[in-house]
């Protein structure tokens, strides 16, 4: 298994894709304390599965140069106060963490399931 070294300029960081599940960012959308992830959460879970910018473009469906890797990936990896942040959106987070093992789609099932019994009357 590859090593991998992790530089955190502040803030506490999943050290493991398996700390990730514990995260608000990891909970289903309908989920009470669910929290987008920022970009450092982006940032270190694409470190953690050990993914290229274009390995992650490829999972989550948006354009990337085999030689540059994927604009919006950078984006969405970008310090929120930069210009060119972009908040990735919910479904590509999502697929992330299933493909990362982190969560699985029972999980995202079974909160669709329990928010449908609450509208039925």
């Amino acid at each position: 298994m590859e090593t991998i070294a992790f530089y955190d300029t502040g803030g506490v960081l999943p050290n493991s894709l398996d700390a990730f599940k514990n995260r608000a960012c990891a909970l289903p959308y309908g989920k009470d304390g669910f929290a987008p992830p920022r970009p450092q959460e982006v940032d270190r879970l694409i470190k953690l599965a050990g993914w290229s910018q274009s390995r992650v473009a490829s999972l989550v469906g948006v354009t990337y140069n085999p030689k540059k890797g994927s604009s919006t990936i950078r984006k969405w990896r970008t310090a929120v106060e930069n210009d060119d942040y972009r908040q990735i959106p919910y479904a590509a987070w999502r697929l992330m963490l299933i493909y990362a093992g982190v969560v699985s789609v029972e999980d995202g099932l079974q909160i669709g399931l329990d928010n449908a019994g609450q509208n039925e009357g």
